[in-house]
């Protein structure tokens, strides 16, 4: 059976590329002793990065780390498109039979892929993720860690049926991938696509589900500028979902407030409770709150701003 792999490179140009050395790393070493023929498409949009600097970058990791590249691979330019929409595109240009989903700042760790494709093979309608947590080797990331959307890796490695995965690592059947693109989002909106498709393929009867024994590292914001540009692009996403029929409700700012005081709630409890899990020194606290209390401080404003100037909060925060 031929399995695509499919890599946005969106998300690389953010990460500065070091993420994206250690995604293709993996992806080159765990994929040689299955029993399985892969392929790679890396998507991208050429106004943002060229497809020759992307074929020498993947050149030199290979030559770099001594990897053997038995892996056809592919790099498409895809005008004008962002994250989701490179995506779909790669799935319509996917010829395998399963697609494996990366973001392009994601790391896989050891044996994610014997863990997801066994998985695939018990449950092969369903969508496979594995478990994304926050790497923790700084302060910015043990903070995001603690109270973020991510949650926490797990102490266990089980295979979980849930409501909720992630774009950024899983595996799916191209066919239902095809018939069922990441949707268009309202104008402006950058983020998601994704919880509104899970909605609509749960209402199909399609199982999420995620593998704890797979587990893959997802960057923090990187730098105050994009930390700034993701809260408040956060807060804008999250009231405008609140419009779409999937998650509607009569009063949504009323909806996002309760929402907000939440995650302003989630921030201090964890990070007094859950800090040693991510190594958290007791003079790191401070720190820690004030930067995730500032954080939702921008969701907040986000929020309010795209429903008070809805024009200047759809043209502004491009994540």
């Amino acid at each position: 059976m031929l399995i695509s792999i499919l890599i946005e490179w969106e998300n690389a140009i953010l990460s500065e590329l070091g993420r994206t050395k250690c995604l293709l790393i993996e992806v080159f070493s765990q994929t040689q002793n299955q029993s399985q023929e892969f392929e790679l498409l890396v998507l991208h949009n050429s106004k943002q990065v060229e497809k020759e600097f992307i074929l020498n970058f993947i050149n030199e990791v290979i030559q770099e780390n001594g990897l053997v590249s038995s892996l056809p691979l592919s790099v498409i330019n895809v005008d004008d498109a962002h994250y989701f929409q490179l995506k779909n595109s790669g799935v319509e240009l996917a010829r395998g039979e399963k697609i494996i989903f990366f973001d392009s700042d994601i790391i896989p760790q050891k044996g994610w892929f014997d863990a997801i494709l066994e998985a695939s093979n018990q449950h092969p309608k369903a969508l496979i993720s594995g478990c994304s947590f926050i790497d923790n080797s700084d302060l910015t990331g043990k903070a995001f860690a603690l109270s973020w959307f991510f949650p926490l890796p797990p102490s266990d490695t089980q295979l979980n049926e849930v409501s909720l995965i992630f774009s950024n690592n899983f595996l799916a059947p191209r066919d239902l991938m095809l018939s069922n693109p990441y949707p268009q989002m309202e104008e402006g909106v950058t983020r998601g696509a994704d919880t509104l498709l899970w909605e609509r393929l749960k209402n199909q009867g399609i199982k999420l589900m995620t593998h704890n024994g797979a587990r893959a590292s997802h960057p923090a914001p990187n730098g105050m500028i994009h930390v700034c540009k993701r809260g408040f692009a956060e807060g804008r996403d999250d009231y405008m979902r609140l419009f779409e029929k999937e998650f509607a409700v009569k009063n949504p700012m009323l909806r996002f407030f309760k929402i907000y005081f939440f995650r302003c709630r989630k921030v201090i409890k964890s990070t007094l409770v859950n800090g040693k899990r991510v190594d958290l020194k007791p003079y790191e606290i401070p720190a820690a709150l004030g930067l995730m209390l500032f954080y939702y401080q921008l969701y907040l404003i986000g929020a309010l701003t795209t429903k008070l100037l809805p024009s200047l909060a759809k043209s502004s925060w491009r994540i």
